[in-house]
């Protein structure tokens, strides 16, 4: 199974993608928070890449909520911020949410092209691998797994990598990867078993802290908790029932 993991939303020279699984990792906090809010009952997240499309596309969704962040604060006049806890059950069950955020929307619209986009957190990782397990044993059409990081300001992150390297563990000893997969794998088998410290002492990390995030950055963390594969199908991201 050939993998490649990318650093960052907005690469100008992306892989070919037409036949390959996109699994896109934002852990702080994008993805986390999307496999949060389907576990709570929310019906559909749509992501959008600014604002203001996400105010547009409010005029077409009544009763849909507005989410996401810039800078990692909640937007002013949004229902949600990016928070997994902003998205409890008595907020989102039932509704569609239409959400922004710096990187991992962005990353979600780059991965477009692929046949198939699933979002990976270290919330539900150990259900993102044995769905890939068998997705690979059912079809012969997908030829690689692309990992999407989607970094932060188009730069490394070092929480997503850790979280590909977990992905690229679990899939076993056959895998055959791209440098950044290979280093991914070494960062996480150096560091399982201090998840919450390497995250927490990331830049991203700090910057959650400082801003008051530090239970997001903990709970984002956490691995194998949900057993929930998000996936984006027709411009949204629901929660994968049947493969």
């Amino acid at each position: 199974m050939q993998v490649e993991v990318l650093p960052n939303a907005g690469s100008p020279l992306l892989p070919y993608l037409e036949d390959k699984l996109v699994i896109v990792i934002d852990v702080l906090r994008a993805t986390s928070t999307m496999v949060t809010a389907l576990a709570n009952g929310c019906q559909s997240i749509i992501p959008v890449l600014s604002p203001e499309d996400a105010i547009e596309r409010r005029l077409t969704l009544p009763g849909s909520l507005l989410g996401g962040e810039r800078d990692a604060l909640p937007i002013d006049g949004f229902d949600l911020g990016n928070s997994p806890f902003d998205y409890v059950p008595e907020k989102v069950g039932g509704k569609k949410v239409i959400i922004t955020t710096t990187n991992g929307t962005r990353a979600i619209r780059d991965a477009s092209a692929a046949p198939k986009i699933w979002m990976a957190s270290f919330l539900n990782m150990h259900s993102i691998v044995l769905a890939v397990l068998r997705q690979f044993e059912n079809n012969d059409k997908l030829q690689g797994i692309v990992v999407f990081c989607a970094g932060t300001e188009e730069r490394f992150d070092l929480p997503d990598t850790l979280c590909a390297g977990m992905l690229i563990d679990g899939l076993g000893s056959t895998v055959t990867l791209n440098d950044l997969g290979e280093a991914a794998r070494m960062l996480y088998r150096s560091s399982e078993h201090n998840l919450v410290g390497k995250i927490s002492d990331s830049v991203h990390g700090k910057r959650l802290i400082s801003l008051g995030f530090e239970r997001d950055v903990v709970y984002c963390s956490t691995p194998n908790v949900l057993p929930i594969i998000p996936v984006f199908e027709e411009g949204e991201v629901v929660w994968l029932t049947e493969e």
